[in-house]
């Protein structure tokens, strides 16, 4: 079965098993959580450069499900780990045990996620660039393809 085939589609995400993968589908997870709670963004440089739009998830609630051999790593602060893929380089989550943020957790990039909508989900963008944290902005997501589509439907 393709990627595409077996991936979750949903126009308004709620709770639900997410499936992520990267780019070549080497690594693959799956995570328990609900989108539409809310997601972030930082403004820090490897976040911005990676592309990195995140939630958080318990233990509990994740799950590799393939990829072990081809998982890389590294640690930024020593608090939290990014793992990626070595064949493709993709950052498909993170892994960390941070106080501040309940313990132990599971952080996925949602770029990751296969086959599914995210307009309209709330992201907080975070100011991580001056290790500041503070909260900059609210917005809902907005897929530039997908307005792109309903702007040129309308016109």
């Amino acid at each position: 079965m393709s990627n595409a085939a077996s991936a979750q589609t949903t126009k308004t995400p709620g709770p639900g098993t997410y499936r992520a993968s990267c780019h070549c589908g080497a690594l693959r997870i799956e995570a328990d959580f609900d989108p539409s709670a809310g997601t972030t963004r930082c403004n820090c440089t490897i976040c911005t450069k990676t592309g990195w739009w995140g939630t958080i998830v318990r233990p509990g609630a994740f799950r590799l499900v393939s990829g072990e051999e081809v998982l890389g790593g590294f640690s930024r602060t020593g608090a939290g780990y990014s793992h990626f893929c070595k064949t493709c380089g993709i950052r498909v989550y993170g892994h960390g045990d941070i106080p501040e943020l309940g313990g132990e957790f599971y952080s996925i990039n949602l770029n990751c996620l296969d086959g599914v909508d995210l307009t309209g989900v709330p992201v907080d963008y975070l100011d991580g660039l001056h290790d500041t944290w503070e909260q900059l902005a609210a917005a809902p997501h907005v897929d530039p393809v997908t307005a792109a589509k309903r702007l040129s439907q309308t016109s």
